[in-house]
């Protein structure tokens, strides 16, 4: 008789992944109800040119982005403490789009994403 080891709880930077999975899989489908529970209240996002992005504006303009096809890429994902990254590149109907960085943080044993900075 063979045992299989008992998997574990997953780990932080497992947890961050699947976040950052989501929040992909939210973006492209264009679903702003699957995004909400990804994105932390207080969340902000910042662009190339200064602009910067609520929540609520974030998952209002997702609504009438282009239905064009999405593929995100991952480069890579850090944990420091309470605070993990992660960053990767958008591409929309095979071109580059834009890179970015999306940071998370842990409260009360909970990991949402409380920015993004999108460069060109």
């Amino acid at each position: 008789m063979s045992s299989q080891p008992v998997p574990g709880p997953p780990s932080d930077l497992d947890l961050i992944l699947a976040l950052d999975d989501r929040w992909n899989a939210a973006y492209h489908h264009r679903d702003p109800g699957r995004l909400d529970t990804v994105l932390a209240d207080d969340w902000l996002g910042f662009y190339h040119d200064g602009t910067t992005v609520t929540k609520q504006e974030l998952l209002t303009g997702m609504q009438t982005n282009p239905t064009t096809p999405l593929i995100f890429e991952r480069h890579a994902a850090r944990l420091h403490g309470d605070t993990a990254i992660t960053r990767g590149t958008l591409y929309a109907a095979g071109m580059r789009v834009q890179s970015f960085l999306r940071v998370y943080a842990r409260q009360d044993e909970h990991w949402q994403a409380v920015s993004v900075q999108v460069i060109p």
